[in-house]
C-alpha cells in the first residue's frame, strides 16, 4: 500500500503558524519559505511542493503591511478577502477532484465485478405511493 500523503497535514500546521505570525511582528515569528519550514518541522522543499511557498508570500506582504501601518487586525482588506477566497477555490478544486477519482474507481470496481457501469447512471424507478385500506375509514 503507498505511503499516504502529507499536503493536508502540512497545510493546516503552515496555515495556523501563517494565523498566528500575521498577528505578531515580523521579527518574532517571521514569514519566510525556510522560517516556516524551521517551525513547522518540514522541509522547504515539502513546502515548494505543495505551493504553500505562494501563500506564505502573500502573508508575509500582509504582515510587513500590517505592522508597518499598526492596522486594526479586525479590518479586512482586498487582499485578505482575495487570499481566503483563492484558498477556498482551491480547496473546492482538489475536493472535486477527489470527488472524480473516486467515481472513477466505483466505474472500475463495478466493471471489475460484472456490472455494466452505464447501469450505474439509469434513473430509479419511483417508489411505490399506494397506500393499503389498512389505514382508512372503518366502513
Amino acid at each position: 500500500m503507498a505511503r499516504p500523503s502529507i499536503q493536508s497535514a502540512v497545510t493546516e500546521k503552515v496555515r495556523a503558524y501563517i494565523a498566528k505570525a500575521l498577528q505578531s511582528s515580523p521579527k518574532q515569528m517571521p514569514l519566510s519559505t525556510l522560517a516556516v519550514a524551521k517551525a513547522v518541522g518540514n522541509d522547504r522543499r515539502v513546502l515548494k511542493k505543495y505551493r504553500l511557498d505562494e501563500e506564505i508570500a502573500q502573508a508575509a506582504k500582509l504582515q510587513r503591511r500590517s505592522h508597518r501601518r499598526g492596522t486594526d487586525n479586525a479590518r479586512r482588506t482586498m487582499d485578505e478577502r482575495l487570499a481566503v477566497l483563492t484558498s477556498e477555490r482551491d480547496r473546492m478544486a482538489m475536493q472535486v477532484n477527489s470527488l472524480l477519482g473516486r467515481l472513477a474507481l466505483v466505474e472500475g470496481n463495478a466493471k471489475r465485478l460484472g456490472i455494466d457501469p452505464e447501469e450505474l447512471y439509469r434513473p430509479l424507478a419511483p417508489p411505490d405511493r399506494r397506500v393499503p385500506r389498512v389505514f382508512g375509514r372503518r366502513g
